[in-house]
């Protein structure tokens, strides 16, 4: 039985779009080898809109348990502007197939159908609003982990908005896969530094929670590596080595941030 601490709504919120991230990203790569075979039943961009269910799902549900229903409306705003700005790229997408030659790809051949695509995530709110979030256990303190994931998926959501990737949902997986360009680089450490930021501020145990962040970190790189892992030989060693390197420097470097934040906000201040 899942234990969250109860919080303000502001942090309840936050909480509730970390664990919606973490849901898409870990149903988004377990669906994802379904786009890489021959004759695939699902194209990527399917993949990622049935992975919304389980993401609305889990925001609702975590942001009602830890901060009630004030909490599960700002995740509801939150939910409501990522699938809205999906809906919009798509008929970006739609529009310009319109006028010119599309490469390969699984574009909405209607408005109406761009709008339909998101079906999944409408799902999800409705079982996240009905799930029977009382009967789940709670605890006191704060639900740290959770919060520096969400504040991850709000930084890179940003980054996604800003540089015109077609779901904000997906924005720090997006921001890893463009790390080969040193721009991408520095803004998916930024999004380290503002989960850690929030690990300093929030976690009685900074160092034990950005230990734990691996776990956030795997979940962004998961769809990376399982892509990899399907167009290349598996001589090659550069997934082993992004499997390796990636979440264990993220989470050294969000553990050291956030301790160093703690310390220098929980130290006494000469007068």
């Amino acid at each position: 039985m899942p234990r969250l601490a109860q919080n303000s709504p502001w942090w309840a919120a936050l909480g509730g779009i970390g664990a919606s991230f973490l849901a898409t990203a870990v149903v988004f790569s377990l669906l994802l080898p379904t786009t890489l075979v021959d004759f695939a039943p699902l194209s990527r961009e399917r993949a990622f809109e049935w992975s919304g269910l389980a993401g609305s799902a889990a925001a609702l549900v975590v942001a009602r348990i830890a901060g009630g229903w004030r909490a599960a409306a700002i995740v509801g705003v939150w939910l409501v502007a990522a699938v809205g700005y999906a809906i919009s790229q798509s008929i970006q997408a739609f529009e310009f197939c319109l006028r010119a030659l599309c490469p390969l790809g699984d574009y909405p051949t209607s408005h109406l159908d761009a709008v339909i695509r998101q079906w999944p995530s409408a799902a999800g709110a409705v079982l996240g609003l009905l799930a029977p979030a009382r009967t789940w256990s709670a605890r006191t303190g704060t639900n740290a982990l959770l919060e520096a994931a969400g504040a991850l998926a709000v930084s890179g959501g940003l980054v996604a908005v800003v540089c015109r990737f077609s779901d904000l949902r997906a924005g720090p997986i997006a921001v890893l896969g463009e790390a080969s360009a040193p721009l991408f680089i520095a803004l998916f450490v930024g999004c380290l530094v503002a989960a850690a930021l929030v690990i300093g501020i929030r976690s009685r145990t900074p160092l034990w929670s950005g230990a734990w962040f691996v776990a956030v970190a795997i979940a962004v790189e998961a769809p990376s590596v399982v892509a990899y892992a399907f167009e290349r030989s598996p001589h090659e060693l550069k997934g082993p080595i992004l499997i390796a390197v990636v979440p264990l420097a993220a989470a050294v470097g969000v553990a050291l941030v956030g301790a160093s934040v703690a310390r220098l906000i929980r130290s006494p201040h000469p007068r």
